[in-house]
This record gives structure tokens, C-alpha cells and sequence, in this order.
């Protein structure tokens, strides 16, 4: 099996090459197999010749899509989870994490043997689990997240998790399929951040079984600004509580639907495990 990892990418050249080197060092000390999905989101920039240099130096498995112009983080993911359903085979894991080097591949390593360990279908890189840290972070972009896990856990809970917005997830490929199935292309309809928010509440209805993994976050190795708009984030993730609080809708039992199918644990090829 393999372990995939989407990275959506609009304007990230200058995080490529540290993030990549990353990845490098990671297959080297763990002898894992690794592809990485980049999707270009209409980027500007070099991202995705520098993609293309950096993964051939450094030896690294890339598929590159790209999009003709900027759509948003939630058509990137889009495309890249509809990428990884078309090229991966069942057993594999795809991760999504972000493309500016602000999150730690080597915590992917802990994501997968807690996952495989507890029989998980999602394990989430948290920042409000004990041991976590966000480092170079604005207070008010800091107190705008914590405000938004609160919400979301008091108004539209999902058992086991307490991070809603942070994109650094780690996926078995036999629940991608499962949401897929059950929602087709209204799998996605958030194109802003909102989308990661968006995605939990919907895979809520499958009753996934979720861990949280305690991430440092290194927002000061961020070599460009944001380009969250701050303003159009907060109104999408407010309607986005108030839809939920207003759905009478009962949850979808999909039971019968998916009762033979098992999700498949196989290792992943990794040697001299220490």
C-alpha cells in the first residue's frame, strides 16, 4: 500500500523546497513509500515547475494537477481527493496538510500507527490537544480558531474531535470512498477554508471514528502572508454553524449500505522502524 499526500498550492514557490526536503528526509529515516498530490490552484508564481524541479532532485514521487485559474481551497481539495480515488487502490491513506510549511510531515508517522492501532477512519492534526503549540501566529487569528472549535463543539459536535478548521488530516481510503459514494459532486460545495469545517460536518453522517494527534504548528516558517480572507472565512463558518443548528434532517443510516464492507489495514512498507 501507499501513503499519498495532497497539497493544494496557490503561490506556494518559495515553501516547496523545504517542505519537499521534509518529505525527503521522512522516506529516508522510515523507508516509506510516498506520492505526493500537488494541485495548483492557478498560482501565479513558479509553483508548479519549482514542484516539478524539487521532486525530481530530491527523488520524490509527484503527480501535479493544475487548475487554468484560482478556484479555491475547497475546488483544490476537491480535485486532489478525486485524484487520489483515481489513482490509489484500496488499503492505501491519503493525507491533506498545507503547502506552506507550516505543518510537520513527521507527525504523518503518529497519524498512521494511531490510526492503524485504534481501527481509526480520520485522524486529525490538533492544535487543542495536550503537547500541541502554535507558534507565530497572530492572537487574533489564534482566538479566531479557538472561538470557531468552540462553537462547533457546543452547537454541531463530531464525536472525537475538537480542531474543526485545521486541514492536516489523515484519510483511509475506504471512507473517502464511502463519502464519495453518499454525496457525489455535493461532496464539496465550500470553496473557502470553510471547506475543512464543511467536510467534517458531512462525513458526520457515516459515523466515522476519529482521533486527534497533538500538532505544533510553525506559522513563523511561513515564508509568504496569508491569503485567508479573514472576513469572508468567518461569515462562511457562521452560516455554516447556523445550517447545521437549523437542518431537520435526520442523520442518513448508511449501515445497511456499507454493513460488508471492512476497512482494509495493511502496513505500510516501512523498515528499521526505531
Amino acid at each position: 500500500m501507499s501513503l499519498f499526500v495532497l497539497l493544494p498550492a496557490y503561490n506556494e514557490q518559495e515553501s516547496i523546497r523545504p517542505l519537499f526536503k521534509k518529505f525527503q528526509t521522512l522516506q529516508q529515516i522510515f523507508n516509506i513509500e510516498i506520492e505526493l498530490i500537488l494541485v495548483d490552484d492557478g498560482s501565479s508564481d513558479k509553483t508548479a515547475q519549482t514542484a516539478i524541479d524539487e521532486s525530481q532532485s530530491l527523488g520524490i514521487l509527484l503527480k501535479l494537477v493544475q487548475h487554468p485559474k484560482n478556484a479555491g481551497l475547497g475546488q483544490a481539495i476537491k480535485t486532489g481527493f478525486t485524484t487520489f480515488l483515481e489513482i490509489s487502490k484500496e488499503g492505501d491513506f491519503l493525507a491533506a496538510m498545507d503547502c506552506d510549511n507550516t505543518q510537520p510531515p513527521e507527525l504523518l508517522i503518529k497519524m498512521y500507527d494511531t490510526m492503524i492501532a485504534g481501527s481509526y477512519d480520520i485522524a486529525i492534526a490538533s492544535r487543542y490537544r495536550k503537547g500541541s503549540k502554535v507558534i507565530g501566529l497572530s492572537k487574533f487569528r489564534e482566538l479566531m480558531s479557538y472561538g470557531a472549535s468552540w462553537l462547533f463543539r457546543i452547537a454541531a459536535r463530531v464525536p472525537g474531535v475538537k480542531d474543526y478548521t485545521c486541514g492536516y488530516r489523515l484519510y483511509n481510503r475506504t471512507f473517502l470512498s464511502k463519502l464519495d459514494m453518499y454525496y457525489g459532486e455535493n461532496l464539496f460545495t465550500e470553496s473557502g477554508f470553510a471547506c475543512m469545517i464543511d467536510l467534517l460536518l458531512k462525513a458526520k453522517a457515516l459515523k466515522p471514528k476519529i482521533v486527534e494527534i497533538p500538532m505544533v504548528l510553525r506559522y513563523d516558517q511561513k515564508p509568504s502572508a496569508s491569503k485567508m480572507k479573514i472576513l469572508k472565512t468567518i461569515t462562511r463558518t457562521l452560516k455554516l454553524l447556523f445550517k447545521n443548528l437549523l437542518s431537520t434532517e435526520p442523520t442518513p443510516n448508511l449501515g445497511q449500505t456499507f454493513k460488508q464492507q471492512e476497512t482494509l489495514r495493511i502496513p505500510l512498507r516501512m523498515a528499521n522502524r526505531k
